[in-house]
C-alpha cells in the first residue's frame, strides 16, 4: 500500500506545479500562491472541525486541489454571464470535478476529504475573485508582498506545528 500511495503522490507533483503556474498566470505569482495557501488553510481548518479526532493527514495535496478549484471557480463565474447553454457555462466546474475524481482518490491513505475541501475552498476563492473582478495585477510590490506573506505564513504554520508537538 505504501508503494501505491507514493506513486499516487508522484503523479500529483507535476499537476500541482501546472495548477500553481496557471493560477500565477491568472492572478500573478505572489497573489496566486497566497490565495492557494489561504484556500488550503480554510479547507484544513474545516477538515479538522468535521473529521474524527483519529484522522491524520499531512502533505501539500490540499493546496494542489485548492489551486484547481481556484481556476475552476474563476472560469465558472466568468462564464455565468454568457448566453450559452448551462452545460457550457458550468464546464469549468465539471472539468475541475473530473480532475478531482481522477487525481484526488486512491488508496485508503489518500486524504480524500482534504482534497474535496481544498477544491471547494479554491472554488469559493476563485468565484469571489471573479465576482469582484480582481484582475491580475502586474504591480511588482503587490506580488512581492503577497508572496512574502505566503512564505511567512507557511513558516509560521510549520513552526507552530513543531512547537506544539506532544
Amino acid at each position: 500500500m505504501v508503494r501505491s500511495a507514493r506513486s499516487s503522490a508522484r503523479s500529483r507533483r507535476p499537476f500541482g506545479s501546472v495548477a500553481g503556474a496557471l493560477c500565477g498566470r491568472l492572478l500573478g505569482p505572489g497573489v496566486a500562491w497566497l490565495s492557494i495557501l489561504i484556500a488550503a488553510s480554510l479547507a484544513n481548518g474545516l477538515e479538522i472541525a468535521i473529521a474524527p479526532a483519529s484522522h491524520r493527514a499531512i502533505g501539500a495535496s490540499t493546496a494542489v486541489f485548492a489551486a484547481l478549484g481556484l481556476l475552476a471557480g474563476h472560469a465558472w463565474r466568468r462564464r455565468l454571464s454568457l448566453r450559452e447553454r448551462w452545460l457550457y457555462r458550468t464546464a469549468p466546474v465539471i472539468a475541475g470535478a473530473s480532475l478531482l475524481a481522477l487525481l484526488g482518490a486512491g488508496t485508503q491513505q489518500v486524504d480524500v476529504l482534504g482534497h474535496v475541501l481544498g477544491f471547494l475552498a479554491g472554488l469559493g476563492v476563485g468565484w469571489a475573485y471573479a465576482r469582484r473582478d480582481i484582475p491580475r495585477s502586474r504591480r511588482r510590490d503587490l506580488q512581492v508582498a503577497s508572496g512574502a506573506l505566503a512564505i511567512v505564513l507557511l513558516v509560521f504554520a510549520w513552526w507552530l506545528a513543531l512547537v506544539s508537538r506532544p
